[in-house]
C-alpha cells in the first residue's frame, strides 16, 4: 500500500501533523509513507522517521514565470502539469490531505487515481469543492477564527484516518548533540510568533522577563527565534538588565529545538513551531495567545500546557506576564490561565452563555449530544423563520421537473440569503446553518434526479435539526395548513 499525506502550511501545522503520521504508520506497518510538505518548512521534517519519502511541492519554480517582467501564464501551469504528472505516476492508493485549503484540494484531486481513496479536501468531477469525508465537512463548517469548534485540530486529524492517538504517536525525535553551552536549569523564550499580529513586541518581552528576574532570582533565560527575529532578542537583552540572558535567536537547526526544549523547564511563546514542538517533548509550556487566534485548535498539547489569552495586544501587562511565569516555576497556576483538560475538548475555559449554546450544538449535530436549552426568545424565532424557509424551498426544489431550475433558481437564491442573514442576526443557530451549508455543498454532481434527491435530503435533515426549537403548536399548525390534518 503507498500513502501520500499533504501538510502544506506553515512549521506549526507541520508538527501538528506528527503524531497523525506516526498513527498513520501503526495502522499500516508496511505502507509506503510519502509526505509532502512547502520547500520553505522541510527543516520541520527532520527527525520524522515514520515516513519513507518527503517530498516538496516545488511553488517557487512553478510561480517563477508569474513574476518575471513578461508574464508566462502557460509556463506555469506546464511547470504544474509536469509536477502532478511525476507525483501522480507514484500510483498511491491513498491521499491524507492534512492542509484544509482550496489549492491542496485542486492538488488533491489533480494526484487521485481512479482507485485512490481521499481523506480532506478535494474536488469533485466537475472541480467543485468536496470534503470527501465527515470529518473533513466538520472541518470546513466549524473550525477556524470566531467558529465553535473547541477540538484540537491534532485531535481532528486523529479522528479523520479513524483512530486514536497512543504515547508513542508525541514522542520527541531522537535528540540531535548539540555544541551551544545551556545552563543546567533555565526556561526558554521564543520571541517570535509565525505571524505579526500574534508576536509581542520587544520591549513587552523585556518589561515580562525583566520583572520576572527580578521576581524570581538566579533563573537562566534561554532565547530562541528565527534569522530574522534577531533585533526583536538583542532589545529585549538591552532593554532587560536583571535577567541573565542567552541569545540563541538565530543560531540553531529546527531540530536542535527539540534538544533545548527538552531541557528546558519551561517554554514561553506566542503562537508559533515551538509550542508544537513542546508538545512533542512534553515541555511545560505557556502560550501567550494574542489576538486573531483560535486557541482551542492549536494551542500547546503538553501534559502541563497553559493559554494566557488577550482579545487585544492593548490589554497585555508585561510585568504581569513575568509574575505569571514566577509563579509556574514556584509551582502555582494563576487563575486567569486556560488549562489543558483531557476529553474532548483541549483547555477549560469559561465562556460566554452564546460561545457554550454554540459548542453544545456542535456537539447535538455531530455528536448525537443534547441539544441546548434555548435561552433567549430570539433562538425560538430564528429556528421557526429558518423551519419556515426551509419548507418552502423543499417546495421549490419539488417544483423543478415541472418549472425548470432557471424558473426556481430566484426563489431558491432568496431562501439561501434568508437563511444567511438569520445566521447574523442569531449567532447562536450559526452552528446549524453552517453544518447546513456544508452538507449542500457536499451534494455530488449526478443527473437533475439525482441532485435533487440529495438536496431534499439535506433539507430534511436541517428540518429535524430545527424542530427542536420550533414550538410544537407551531409544528401542529404547520401541518394543519399542509394537509389539514394532524
Amino acid at each position: 500500500m503507498k500513502i501520500l499525506i499533504l501538510q502544506l502550511a506553515r512549521l506549526g501545522d507541520i508538527y501538528i501533523s506528527w503524531p497523525a503520521v506516526r498513527a498513520v504508520r501503526r495502522m499500516y506497518p508496511d505502507a509506503e509513507i510519502h509526505f509532502m510538505t512547502r520547500p520553505r518548512f522541510e527543516g520541520a521534517v527532520e527527525g520524522l522517521t515514520a515516513i519513507n519519502k518527503h517530498l516538496t511541492l516545488p511553488s517557487g519554480h512553478i510561480l517563477q514565470p508569474l513574476v518575471n517582467e513578461t508574464v508566462n501564464t502557460e509556463e506555469s501551469l506546464n511547470r504544474m502539469e509536469e509536477f502532478v504528472e511525476t507525483v501522480r505516476a507514484e500510483n498511491y492508493d491513498q491521499i491524507i490531505n492534512l492542509t484544509f485549503s482550496p489549492f491542496s484540494s485542486y492538488l488533491t484531486h489533480a494526484l487521485t487515481m481512479p482507485h485512490t481513496s481521499v481523506l480532506g479536501y478535494t474536488r469533485f468531477r466537475d472541480g467543485f469543492f468536496c470534503a470527501a469525508d465527515e470529518v473533513s465537512a466538520y472541518f470546513y463548517a466549524q473550525v477556524g477564527i470566531n467558529k465553535p469548534n473547541r477540538v484540537h485540530v491534532a485531535d481532528i486529524f486523529a479522528s479523520m484516518i479513524g483512530t486514536e492517538y497512543v504515547e508513542q504517536d508525541w514522542e520527541a525525535p531522537v535528540l540531535p548533540e548539540i555544541s551551544i553551552s545551556l545552563p543546567e536549569a533555565f526556561l526558554t523564550v521564543h520571541v517570535g510568533a509565525s505571524e505579526k499580529h500574534k508576536a509581542l513586541t520587544a520591549d513587552a518581552w523585556a518589561r515580562a522577563l525583566d520583572y520576572f528576574s527580578r521576581r524570581y532570582e538566579g533563573m537562566p533565560i534561554v532565547l530562541i527565534g528565527a534569522p530574522n527575529e534577531m533585533d526583536i532578542a538583542n532589545e529585549i537583552i538591552e532593554k532587560a538588565p536583571n535577567a541573565a540572558i542567552t541569545n540563541l535567536v538565530g543560531q540553531t537547526k529546527m531540530n536542535e529545538l527539540f534538544t533545548i526544549l527538552k531541557r528546558s523547564e519551561l517554554l514561553i511563546g506566542c503562537d508559533s513551531a515551538p509550542i508544537h514542538m513542546a508538545s512533542l517533548t512534553d515541555t511545560p509550556t505557556l502560550n501567550i495567545s494574542v489576538g486573531n487566534v483560535n486557541f482551542w485548535e492549536t494551542g500547546p498539547k503538553a501534559t502541563l500546557g497553559l493559554i494566557y489569552r488577550f482579545e487585544d495586544s492593548q490589554d497585555i501587562v508585561p510585568e504581569r506576564i513575568g509574575e505569571i511565569i514566577a509563579q509556574l516555576l514556584e509551582g502555582h497556576a494563576d487563575p486567569e490561565l486556560i488549562m489543558r483538560t483531557p476529553g474532548l475538548a483541549s483547555y477549560g475555559k469559561v465562556e460566554s452563555a452564546e460561545q457554550e449554546f454554540a459548542w453544545k450544538l456542535v456537539q447535538a449535530i455531530y455528536l448525537g449530544g443534547d441539544y441546548p436549552v434555548a435561552d433567549r426568545i430570539e433562538i425560538i424565532e430564528g429556528a421557526m423563520k429558518l423551519d419556515e424557509i426551509n419548507d418552502f424551498m423543499m417546495s421549490q426544489f419539488a417544483l423543478i421537473p415541472e418549472k425548470g431550475v432557471n424558473a426556481i433558481a430566484p426563489f431558491i437564491d432568496g431562501g439561501e440569503d434568508v437563511i444567511k442573514s438569520i445566521s447574523r442576526i442569531v449567532p447562536e443557530l450559526r452552528p446549524m446553518i453552517d453544518w447546513y451549508h456544508a452538507e449542500k455543498v457536499r451534494v455530488a454532481p449526478g443527473t437533475q434526479e439525482e441532485i435533487i434527491a440529495a438536496t431534499l435530503s439535506v433539507h430534511e435533515r436541517f428540518k429535524r435539526h430545527l424542530r427542536v426549537y420550533v414550538p410544537q403548536d407551531e409544528i401542529i399548525t404547520t401541518v394543519e395548513a399542509k394537509d389539514g390534518t394532524l
